[in-house]
């Protein structure tokens, strides 16, 4: 970091990854791009986003479950990268 940039907190920073992860899987689904959890490729059908304890909490639903998984396990498949 240069002297005349700000330093982030501790919660700052968990809410600019947060964002960056977001903004990934986002583009994961208008691009129809493959994701993996659980070490398997899925696909995203829904993801969304609330307030949690005045943080943005994401969940994301994979095509075929109906099972809501937070968006911090969800990856990028390794050939999109």
């Amino acid at each position: 970091m240069g002297a005349n940039e700000p330093h982030l907190s501790v919660s700052q920073r968990a809410t600019a990854e947060a964002f960056t992860r977001d903004q990934m899987l986002l583009r994961a689904i208008y691009k129809a791009q493959r994701v993996m959890y659980e070490g398997k490729p899925c696909f995203i059908q829904q993801m969304q986003a609330g307030l949690s304890g005045g943080d943005v909490e994401t969940t994301v639903f994979l095509a075929g479950s109906s099972i809501p998984v937070p968006a911090s396990e969800i990856t990028l498949a390794p050939e999109i990268k």
